[in-house]
């Protein structure tokens, strides 16, 4: 996961970016961020997220932690 993780810390210059961000980078056929997050939801798609702060209106973001481990996982499954 150490070569997912770094990959990853070299694509977004954040340690969490936003859900849309993951999205359009990983999921392009998932056209919405309500419909990724219903996948999550229903186990779909086992990937955590999480909001920065808890107000409603904060951005739903992806630890890049939590990303990785999920690509390596479907990596493996493949």
């Amino acid at each position: 996961m150490t070569d997912t993780l770094d990959q990853l810390r070299r694509q977004f210059a954040t340690p969490c970016p936003t859900l849309e961000a993951v999205r359009e980078a990983y999921f392009p056929h998932i056209r919405t961020d309500k419909h990724l997050i219903d996948q999550i939801r229903k186990g779909r798609i086992k990937l955590t997220v999480k909001r920065v702060h808890q107000s409603v209106r904060a951005p739903r973001v992806v630890y890049l932690y939590d990303l990785a481990t999920y690509l390596d996982a479907q990596a493996k499954a493949a």
